[in-house]
């Protein structure tokens, strides 16, 4: 069966057109999929966010306009199975998602006022709706899970300090935490509300499906009557197990249609993978759950497991007992929910706690979960609905969609295969992010820990933002790709850097304005300002229709990079030094808008700290090594040392000239200084000017010989 679904799975991608061979993708984020006059929605207003709707094929607006319902949305999105280590496949779905749930948040907030990019406070917006509300469940109760806990507990390797790791719910537990500070490490948002398996199972979970046997939409398969017994007939099974029969209960796809009475139907969110024209009927339709058990006959091929009878005792049946922590009684016997029926009973329960808040309007995942997982989820919520209203006879109200919003992300490819840990091709969130010490709850980096700037959960972001291609498209993974990202956010963190050294300097000049010889002076914007601040705006302008654009990443980027470029070139003709006139009467005001204008986009899109603070000199909360930037005071030690690099420099080469062998350290005094030139201060973000001297307007007399360059490796940018 499980070979029937994947083969149907490849040829529904190759019909549709969605799936691509990842050597034929672009590293630059070309493959973005294009919108379609056919599939849109209508044109966007500018305000809302136009998302991708796998379920009716077309762009949407979200959050939906105010005036539609006085509700806040709901967000569901499928969390991890924790059963092992979460690699970047898993990475890539929740940053993209963290992505599109920051940008929705900042439209909520700026619906006052603020605005997609504006550095606002909060606070001081008024808002209009409900906060949109973000929840991903946990998967803590699964075959997979049950299996690696087996694992644990069969090796006879297996330390003892793990063996609450053995046990199925601690193995959760543990990988859980994992996960978590993995999502942490990504500057990933924590859910507001979480949900896992093992606290909904019987209050919840059991009672969802006992309504959808009652509603007839749902059958008992009693034990001992698998294959090599009489099944059976369908009304004298579904009348024995709303009583005592003990069995694995099943969803009914035919009783499903012909009780919706065609208002819905049953694989909508991928109809051609869910066709039956898809499955041979005239093959085996017979399905066992787990190695060693009972081979149980369905009536469809199409129905699936909404409850797993797994005896607490022996039985001839079966070769393993269910593990304690992974059992559950219900009506039809011991066991655990099936997979699909856990987030449609867990959406139903929040749906009530929250109705008075919120609404559930989108719904969220990998695309790999499109079919089977998410299908069975929307069937099992409609025959719960029909259940639950009086009569079956397919009258009743107009018909709603359950979920009206789906969003897949795509997958991702390592060498040309996707990303799978049954591959064994994946890469872990922790090796990708250097943690050498997985027990820890803090991260620890194997190399550069003295690079304030180094952020490799920057770099991914920006790769799953604009250089893997569109969020719901295929990308290609490879240690190359991660470093076209540090190259592109180098270039962002130096304009930072210098950007804010000269707007700091800048400053200086006002703040001792009252000293200032010429009372006249001027800082009267000029064409460069001018050129600056309009290139600035509409970059900012692009930047927010880029990502009301489906989250159209490459865009956003390319129009971030020419805000540092531009900045860049600013800078250089403002750096004090080239003319002293020419600083004195620069404003500050263009430079300073331009470098928030670059740092609220970062915030944005969720940037850790290290990107968006680059240069600002905040030392009140935290170490310089982490701002990146100096104090007054660092400053000055660093001018001192500078001072003694180059008076020691200059006296061993003055030895060098008279060519005196009796100083014969002068060759090791030349040698530590050009150490101290390529390797020590590059790493900390500083870069020393031989026979070049900056002219330091807050010190008259003073010249300063360095200035901020983008930190870099001791192997990157040595002079030869």
């Amino acid at each position: 069966m499980m070979v029937q679904q994947i083969t149907c799975r490849c040829q529904s991608w190759l019909m549709r057109g969605l799936w691509r061979s990842p050597s034929s993708q672009s590293t630059v984020g070309t493959s973005r999929p294009r919108k379609n006059s056919s599939v849109t929605n209508g044109s966007n207003d500018g305000n809302g966010l136009q998302v991708y709707n796998s379920l009716s094929s077309s762009y949407r607006t979200l959050p939906p306009r105010p005036n539609t319902s006085p509700l806040g949305i709901a967000m569901y999105v499928c969390g991890p199975t924790v059963y092992d280590s979460a690699h970047l496949g898993h990475g890539r779905t929740y940053v993209s998602l963290d992505i599109l749930r920051r940008v929705a948040l900042n439209l909520h907030h700026g619906s006052g006022g603020g605005g997609v990019g504006d550095r606002t406070d909060s606070s001081d917006v008024s808002l209009i709706t409900t906060r949109p509300l973000y929840v991903m469940n946990i998967t803590d109760v699964d075959d997979k899970i049950i299996q690696r806990s087996t694992e644990r507990r069969d090796n006879v390797n297996y330390g003892k300090e793990s063996e609450a790791e053995a046990d199925p719910l601690s193995l959760a537990r543990y990988y859980e935490r994992e996960f978590w500070q993995d999502m942490d490490a990504l500057n990933v948002m924590r859910p507001d509300v979480i949900c896992r398996v093992s606290e909904h199972v019987e209050l919840t979970i059991v009672p969802y499906i006992q309504q959808i046997v009652d509603g007839g939409m749902a059958y008992v398969i009693p034990e001992g009557e698998c294959i090599g017994g009489n099944v059976e007939d369908g009304a004298k099974v579904q009348q024995q197990s709303q009583q005592t029969m003990q069995g694995s209960v099943y969803f009914d796809v035919r009783a499903f249609e012909s009780i919706t009475n065609g208002k819905t139907k049953y694989g909508k969110l991928a109809p051609d993978v869910a066709s039956t024209d898809f499955f041979s009927w005239e093959s085996d339709e017979n399905e066992g759950d787990d190695e060693g058990e009972p081979i149980r006959k369905k009536r469809d091929p199409r129905d699936f497991c909404l409850w797993k009878y797994r005896p607490r005792s022996s039985s001839p049946m079966y070769k393993t007992i269910e593990p304690p922590s992974a059992s559950y009684s219900s009506p039809w016997g011991p066991g655990r929910p099936g997979w699909h029926v856990e987030c449609s009973a867990m959406i139903d329960r929040l749906s009530r706690d929250f109705r008075s808040s919120h609404k559930f309007a989108v719904h969220a995942g990998g695309v790999d979960l499109k079919f089977p997982h998410h299908s069975n989820e929307i069937a099992q919520a409609e025959a719960y609905k029909k259940a639950t209203e009086t009569g079956n006879d397919g009258s009743g109200d107009d018909f709603e969609e359950w979920i009206p919003h789906w969003i897949h992300t795509g997958h991702l490819y390592v060498k040309g295969r996707k990303m799978s840990k049954s591959l064994k091709n994946f890469v872990t969130i922790r090796e990708m992010l250097g943690v050498t010490n997985v027990k820890e709850s803090s991260s620890v980096l194997t190399s550069d820990q003295n690079n304030a700037w180094l952020s490799p959960a920057d770099d991914f972001r920006l790769w799953c933002l604009g250089l893997s291609g569109a969020y719901r498209g295929p990308a290609t993974y490879s240690k190359d790709r991660m470093e076209e990202a540090r190259v592109v956010r180098e270039k962002w963190i130096r304009f930072l850097m210098v950007g804010q050294e000269c707007l700091d300097r800048l400053s200086s000049l006002d703040n001792g304005i009252g000293d200032m010889a010429n009372a006249k002076s001027s800082r009267l914007w000029g064409e460069d300002e001018l050129e600056m601040f309009h290139t600035v705006t509409k970059c900012s302008m692009n930047c927010r229709k880029a990502l009301l654009d489906d989250l159209d990443g490459a865009s956003f980027v390319k129009e971030l990079t020419r805000i540092a470029e531009t900045g860049l070139a600013y800078v250089e003709k403002v750096t004090p030094g080239q003319s002293t006139q020419l600083s004195k009467n620069r404003p500050e005001e263009p430079l300073r808008f331009a470098l928030d204008t670059l740092r609220g986009q970062l915030e944005l899109v969720g940037f850790t700290q290290k990107s968006v603070n680059a240069g600002i000199f905040a030392r009140d909360a935290l170490p310089d090594d982490i701002l990146g930037g100096l104090s007054p005071t660092n400053a000055s030690l660093l001018d001192e040392s500078v001072a003694f690099r180059a008076a020691v420099r200059s006296a061993a080469l003055g030895v060098i000239r008279k060519k005196n062998d009796g100083f014969d350290a002068s060759g090791k005094i030349l040698s530590l200084c050009d150490e101290m030139r390529d390797d020590t201060f590059p790493k900390l973000g500083i870069q020393i000017l031989d026979n070049k001297v900056v002219h330091d307007e807050n010190k008259e007399g003073v010249h300063r010989g360095w200035t901020h360059c983008s930190p870099r490796s001791p192997s990157m940018g040595r002079k030869m």
